[in-house]
Order: C-alpha cells, then structure tokens, then sequence
C-alpha cells in the first residue's frame, strides 16, 4: 500500500515538472508577464492625471471660554472635495480617518447675540494645515462655520483636597495639605451650582511617603460643570513622627453660680504622636481640655464623665487620653 502511494506521487511530481517543461506555459509565463507590466505602466500613467476625491474631517473645537458652553447643534465635521493627481489622492482614498481641525473659538468673530463666525478663507487655512500634502480643495461643505453658545452661571467654591496616604512606618502627615488655588469658580446651569458647597480633586493616593510630596490632580467635576482651574497642586506635609506625653487639667467651664464640681483625677496623660520638627513646640499650652457642665449633669447618674481634647494643634496625631473617663462629684452649696 505504501510502495502504490509513493509510486503514485512520483508520477504526480513527473507530469508537474512536464507541464512546465511545455513550450506552451513559457510562452503563456511570459505573456502573463509582459500583461502585468503593462498594467503597472498604465496605472502610473493615469494615475499622474488630475482627479477629484471627497473626504470628510471632524471639527474639534478649543480655548471655549470657561463662561460659556457650546451648543449641541454645532456642526462635527466638514465634507471636502479635492483635486490633485492619482498618485497623491491614493492616500486620501485608503485613509479611513483625519486629525480634526482644531477651531479656536476664542478667535471666531461675533456676528449677532451668542452666535461665533468663521469665513470659508479661514476654514480652507485649517483645513489646509492638517493635510499631509497640497491638493486643491474644491469645494467645502459647509463652506462657512457658525459656532452657538449659551452663558453659564458661576459660583466661588473652596476646593477639597482628596488625598489618601500610606506613609511608611513612623512617618505621618504633619500638617494640613496646602492648595495652589484654595477657591475655584465653576460655570454650570444654576441648578447644578447650587447644589455645589465645595468641589473636591480626584482621588491621588500616594505610597510609601517618608517625605513631603507636591503633585498635580484634576478636579472632579460633576457633568455639565466647567471650572476656571481645570488642574491644582497639592503640598502634602509628611514627616517622621515621635510620641510625646503630656499632662492637662480637667476644666469645665459655665459652672452655675452655687456649684461646686470636684474631679478625680483632676489631671489626666495625653500621649500622641508628633512631628520630629515640633516636637520641642508643643506644650500644655497648646492642648486642652474643657467640657460643659451640661455633659457632667448628664451624666451625673453614673458620675463618670468620658473625656476628650477639645483644643489641639492641627499637627497632633493619635491622641490617647489615659485615663478616658474621670469620676466626679457635683456639690450644691447652700447659703446660710
């Protein structure tokens, strides 16, 4: 059965090598060739002619003033006409997609109302710029470009540093994270602005911080919402820290006239972290702990009040009162 098949392929492989051996192929060989070059030739003939090609280009519009917002309705993109020989409009024909023409807004005349012109001569210039090549252009559809917009409202807001940090071992913020532009002014429909108390940046988490770090983050603007400050720049304060204990009196201030509030213990141990650098700042000065004699009444039946700091440097971090609740006694003095 194997001798039958290889015996078969070399009568198959014999007939092949005859075929063409045969005077007929070579001269149809050649025929076929001669044919080919004469068609290269004839196409690089014709293609030298003039012609005329129709692509479309989409319009990209830029510098929109902040104060305004450009109407849906605006033209996207132009329908050309151009003429130029075969061989160059070969690119136009297999290209599937162009660069937009850049229109700056800012540049367009007014005519009437809130309604930008630009002229067919400043059209064929941007046009003309984003070609690869010089082919005449024929005709532009639409020839001229209007350009609508509407006023937007605004309104002054404080921007919210969004910040997520994940310092190394011993190291923490020590201060509030500076913002190159404290307010920003958004532009909106006045529904939306209303809704806007203060505009946050986008999420910027940073990793393995040992120091101070600046950085540009965007804003993150609700939909519909322009911004005169599309960017800012955040200084975050990252320093080493150390823990540092102090002692603070137990104060309470507004004491009616005729009470007497006695504390155990009057004094309790703050132990909190602080920066290397201020570590020689800090003092009893700076903290405190003063609670209204409203909270002491209402907790008088357990006559132990949990405590708190309620004044303390921006720069104090992971403050531990010890102990956390004080016992206490309130004392009516009766006048004789």
């Amino acid at each position: 059965m194997q001798n039958t098949f290889i015996s078969a392929l070399k009568r198959m492989l014999r007939n092949t090598d005859d075929f063409f051996r045969n005077q007929q192929w070579k001269e149809m060989l050649i025929f076929l060739l001669f044919l080919l070059l004469s068609s290269v030739f004839w196409l690089l003939q014709n293609l030298q002619q003039d012609y005329e090609q129709r692509i479309e280009m989409p319009l990209r519009y830029k510098n929109v003033p902040p104060e305004w917002v450009l109407s849906e309705d605006n033209p996207q993109k132009v329908s050309i006409l151009l003429k130029d020989k075969g061989t160059t409009l070969m690119y136009f024909l297999w290209e599937t997609y162009f660069s937009p023409i850049d229109i700056s807004v800012s540049n367009l005349s007014h005519t009437s109302g809130q309604t930008l012109h630009m002229n067919a001569q400043e059209l064929e210039t941007a046009i003309s710029k984003q070609l690869i090549s010089s082919p005449s252009i024929v005709s532009v559809e639409p020839h001229e470009i209007t350009v609508k917009y509407d006023m937007l409202s605004s309104r002054l807001v404080p921007v919210v540093a969004n910040v997520a940090v994940n310092a190394k071992p011993g190291f923490q913020v020590s201060g509030d994270i500076k913002i190159s532009h404290p307010e920003v002014r958004l532009y909106g429909s006045s529904r939306v602005l209303d809704t806007l108390n203060n505009i946050s940046t986008k999420l910027y988490t940073i990793e393995n911080a040992s120091g101070t770090r600046e950085f540009t983050v965007g804003l993150d603007l609700p939909a519909g919402v322009k911004a005169d400050q599309e960017t800012v720049k955040l200084t975050v304060p990252i320093e080493e820290f150390t823990e540092k204990k102090i002692h603070l009196p137990v104060l309470c201030f507004d004491i009616p006239a005729g009470y007497v509030l006695r504390i155990f213990p009057s004094t309790v141990e703050v132990v909190c972290n602080v920066p290397l650098s201020l570590f020689k700042e800090l003092n009893e000065e700076d903290m405190e702990i003063r609670l209204p004699f409203d909270e002491f009444e209402e907790n008088r039946s357990t006559g132990k009040m949990p405590v708190r700091l309620t004044e303390k440097p921006s720069w104090v971090a992971n403050a531990v009162i010890v102990p956390g609740e004080v016992e206490f006694i309130i004392e009516q003095l009766h006048n004789d």
